[in-house]
């Protein structure tokens, strides 16, 4: 499959720009982030942007505040605060150019097999919808980012190995370079990486072109991401903590929030229970093996990535939102799809399928979906109880906030919060250790004001009001917000 380019290919400049448009059009309508959007109905998206504003801020990771996430995730958020501190907007910024360059990338890797332009950019465009596809998308998370990252990946694997163009430092630099951000993102999804990284070594080892240079440029990509986070670990006396939380802990917390930490049997039985998991592997498998038709040689290797991805994401799967990153695997259907030999087939089953994806994404997140309760339009319980509840911390400068025996659901953002302590917020699968950390930010005072919700009916919650009342806390205001009765208590002087 060489010589893919057309003569009428307009420029990656050009393209790029397009997908820029197109990535922020959309996301203005179908991201939360977007400024057609409030504050309300968060919990990811809060507890990283909390993370990232803290990171900037200057305060030390995993001492000071506290989650299972790789370092780059909190700078890029730390880049949305700064972008825009009060409000979501900067990582509507953020994601837009993320998702810009996933699609320019997915645009690159469908001209690979498409070997046309404009087939390329009809399969292309439809993917910003696939991403936000809601069965298993809600909000800005750490998957979303991680997309580019898989795109570029696999451009540089497929360009070798179907378009036969390599370019061993370019390429190599690449997967190094994706490999090593996806470690200091979420490392799960890394080890699913590497084997498109093996898969390149392969196909450099077959063709007789040498291994000791593709191993040295990754290396040195790789100390090129890494150095200025391990220095300023060591300049700020983090180091441990972060090995320990991050490729420790966090393994840890995901077993524990699976309390009797499934098989792959029960992984597998998990599938089972959910028609949209099985419509949505049976369809990328089906997809790969219709694109693997059209190869001549590693014909099993779209839909063996693909497969392994959504094997990863499936292991130890407490959300259905870890399958976010094997959307990506749905530009193979839409490529398969672009290949039929009958123009009038073609276009129609292409047709078909985008209005599809176009229609349910908007119908799933701006209709039925939680979208639609949260515009700047929107007025409802939720959103006066969210603003009423924040507006508690307004007199405070950047006031401490501990989410107590409760996830991070954001409102201190309007006002600049930051986390009160390393386990600001419940830690959900945290060891006993752990908790006792998220606790000791309570008796320990250390909170300007403390968050947590309580049913009437709860009797064992109630000891957790008592407890914020006995550490010196005084209750300012009580208000329902997503059914649930909340609580923000303030630091007595």
């Amino acid at each position: 499959m060489n010589n893919y380019k057309t003569s009428k290919q307009p420029s990656d400049m050009k393209v790029l720009i397009l997908f820029t448009l197109w990535s922020f059009i959309i996301q203005l309508f179908l991201s939360n982030d977007s400024p057609l959007f409030w504050l309300a109905h968060r919990v990811d998206s809060a507890w990283f942007f909390m993370e990232g504003k803290a990171f900037l801020y200057g305060m030390r990771p995993y001492v000071e505040f506290t989650d299972f996430k790789g370092p780059l995730i909190w700078l890029f958020y730390g880049i949305g605060w700064l972008i825009s501190p009060l409000n979501y907007h900067g990582m509507y910024v953020v994601s837009g150019v993320f998702y810009a360059l996933t699609l320019f990338f997915n645009y690159k890797t469908a001209m690979i097999f498409l070997r046309d332009n404009r087939l390329s950019m009809a399969a292309t465009l439809p993917m910003i919808f696939v991403y936000f596809f809601p069965w298993f998308h809600f909000e800005t998370r750490s998957e979303d980012l991680m997309l580019l990252f898989i795109a570029i990946s696999l451009y540089a694997l497929f360009k070798r190995i179907y378009a036969e163009e390599r370019n061993d430092v370019a390429d190599f630099l690449m997967l190094g370079g994706c490999f090593t951000t996806l470690v200091m993102m979420k490392y799960n999804i890394a080890a699913a990486q590497g084997v498109i990284v093996l898969i390149a070594l392969w196909d450099q080892y077959k063709n007789k072109r040498g291994l000791a240079k593709p191993f040295l440029w990754m290396i040195a990509i790789s100390v090129v991401i890494v150095a200025p986070f391990i220095i300023y670990f060591i300049m700020t006396d983090t180091l441990g903590a972060f090995f320990h939380n991050y490729f420790v802990l966090a393994y840890e917390t995901v077993t524990n929030e699976n309390s009797d930490s499934p098989s792959y049997m029960q992984d597998l039985a998990g599938i089972l229970e959910d028609y949209r998991k099985i419509v949505f592997i049976a369809v990328v498998f089906l997809s790969g093996m219709l694109l693997s038709l059209r190869l001549k040689q590693y014909k099993l290797v779209p839909v063996t990535i693909a497969l392994l991805f959504i094997a990863i994401s499936t292991r130890h799967n407490v959300w259905d939102y870890y399958y976010g990153v094997c959307y990506i695997f749905i530009l193979y259907l839409l490529i398969a799809v672009l290949l039929i030999y009958n123009q009038r087939a073609r276009w129609a089953c292409f047709g078909l399928l985008s209005a599809y994806i176009i229609c349910s994404c908007l119908y799933g997140n701006l209709i039925v979906g939680e979208l639609r309760q949260n515009t700047i339009f929107t007025h409802n319980d939720d959103r006066e109880a969210f603003q009423a509840i924040s507006d508690v911390m307004k007199d405070v400068d950047h006031p401490r906030l501990l989410s107590y025996e409760c996830q991070e659901f954001g409102f201190g953002v309007m006002y600049g919060a930051l986390p009160a302590g390393d386990q600001f917020a419940y830690p959900n699968g945290g060891t006993p250790a752990m908790i006792r950390d998220h606790r000791k930010i309570l008796t320990d005072r250390k909170a300007d004001f403390v968050v947590t919700y309580c049913r009437e009916n709860q009797a064992d919650k109630h000891q957790v009001l008592r407890d914020i009342e006995a550490n010196g806390y005084e209750l300012r205001l009580k208000r329902t917000y997503l059914n649930l009765p909340f609580y923000i208590y303030e630091k007595k002087k």
